[in-house]
């Protein structure tokens, strides 16, 4: 079984904790190197994970004959690494936000298209269980028409500084919580949306915004289509609005998803998904019905989820069988 060699760029928390700890536990996937421009912490993280590091994705690459890069730097540098890395034939995962502006989006896009690698972003939300299975629920159009949707995501402020540098991070709160949640629409209802309102609030004395919100509407792909030969047009109804929402806050992380539907509705967030079709009400958590239902309390077994692991081992699984066919890609790039 040959197993692809990995190069991590950046060597903050977010490749420490999760990308290095991913790729090493997955079966087909060695980490051999990282990037990391700051001295001081390519020192500590070659002492903590006996890993040579160098000072650039360029240098890295020089080095090592890599089948992977993943990159877990600001989004001011993604479109420089990802082009190094696919120029030298890497497949590459990119943390979100893949880029600073839809043109540079589709330079990477293409680039990865000419060299027939694979490539996701690093989206998180349709990796956790309750998503996976509020998607089938609406996949399989068990709410009827949607009427709305509305979703909420707040977190406390980043402690990186460079969240807060518009040069690199292409913006506050809405650059950092909004992608998740829209890959998650985008998913459902398509990419073509319209941008109905907007607006962002400054809390603190930063450069970025500290709260924002956006009101969309997105056609329902669930919602039937004119019978064959018919002239008849899909009605007012078929145009969902959506509310979504972020703010940085001091909590440990609230999201909450609310679809309502002809049908029925659901509510979920990363541990409980509740809700009612045709009357009939269902909960879930972590993805999972309940070990037993006695009435006036559900008992839920214990769960091991890790969505970040699953992100990880679900694009080390196709880089390994070339599979371009991603839950994630690069190409997906949004007309809004």
């Amino acid at each position: 079984m040959t197993e692809l060699a990995v190069g991590v760029v950046g060597a903050g928390w977010m490749a420490t904790d999760y990308h290095v700890p991913a790729f090493t536990s997955h079966p087909r996937t060695r980490v051999v190197a990282f990037a990391e421009r700051d001295l001081d912490r390519r020192a500590a993280v070659e002492a903590e994970l006996s890993l040579p590091g160098y000072g650039d994705a360029a240098s890295m690459l020089a080095a090592h004959d890599l089948d992977v890069v993943s990159i877990c730097t600001p989004p001011s540098t993604h479109e420089e690494i990802f082009l190094q890395a696919v120029d030298a034939g890497c497949h590459v995962l990119c943390e979100k936000p893949l880029a600073l502006s839809a043109a540079s989006a589709r330079r990477m896009a293409d680039a990865a298209d000419a060299a027939g690698v694979v490539t996701q972003v690093g989206y998180l939300h349709r990796y956790y269980r309750n998503y996976e299975r509020a998607l089938q629920l609406l996949d399989n159009d068990m709410l009827g028409d949607i009427v709305e949707v509305s979703i909420a995501h707040h977190s406390a402020p980043p402690s990186v500084g460079w969240y807060y540098n518009p040069d690199l991070s292409g913006g506050g709160v809405a650059r950092d919580l909004f992608p998740h949640s829209l890959d998650v629409l985008f998913e459902l209802f398509g990419e073509d949306c319209e941008v109905r309102d907007a607006s962002v609030r400054h809390l603190r004395d930063r450069a970025v915004e500290d709260t924002a919100r956006v009101s969309l509407t997105f056609e329902d792909r669930s919602a039937s289509d004119a019978s064959e030969g018919s002239t008849v047009e899909h009605s007012e109804s078929t145009s969902v609005p959506v509310e979504l929402s972020a703010t940085w806050t001091q909590t440990e992380g609230v999201t909450r998803v609310l679809v309502v539907g002809t049908e029925g509705w659901l509510e979920l967030d990363a541990e409980t998904l509740q809700g009612d079709v045709h009357g009939r009400p269902f909960e879930y958590q972590h993805g999972e019905l309940p070990l037993v239902d006695i009435g006036i309390a559900n008992l839920f077994g214990a769960s091991d989820e890790d969505a970040h692991t699953a992100r990880l081992h679900d694009f080390a699984d196709k880089a390994a069988a070339g599979d371009r066919e991603t839950r994630a890609p690069d190409s997906f790039c949004p007309r809004m």
